[in-house]
């Protein structure tokens, strides 16, 4: 089975889960927090550069929620430079798989990569929390 670096929020209702069904797939789960990491636009570019600018971002994170923030509307550099400023706007979970980057929580995609078991029929990737969404901005 494989080793994968997972980077999320420390307590993420969600990230709990995907960390879960990696596990109980018998995967290696190394947990980082997101938010503990200096990330810096050389060191993210790599997880994300296959997706859209737009696809970048946390969907969940509450100034996109709110509107504040527009995702796809900055161009690349920019994004990238306030993703690493605001480590919950960064799309998450961050994984390292072998020499795989990913961003996100695709289960179809990470099923080419890696063996998932009992994958369960809810999106892994919206938030769990059933509390306010103020209560995502810290750790």
């Amino acid at each position: 089975m494989s080793h994968i670096i997972f980077y999320t929020k420390p307590g993420c209702k969600g990230g709990l889960r995907q960390k879960a069904l990696l596990t109980s797939s018998g995967h290696a789960v190394e947990e980082r927090s997101i938010l503990v990491e200096k990330w810096t636009p050389d060191t993210l570019y790599p997880y994300l550069k296959g997706l859209d600018v737009k696809e970048w971002y946390n969907p969940n994170a509450t100034a996109v929620k709110n509107g504040t923030i527009i995702p796809g509307v900055l161009p690349a550099e920019e994004t990238l430079e306030l993703l690493c400023s605001d480590p919950l706007l960064i799309k998450r979970p961050l994984m390292e798989i072998g020499d795989n980057l990913i961003a996100g929580f695709n289960t179809e995609y990470l099923s080419k990569l890696i063996e998932l078991h009992n994958v369960p029929d809810e999106d892994l990737t919206k938030c769990q929390s059933n509390v306010k969404a103020d209560s995502c901005k810290t750790i």
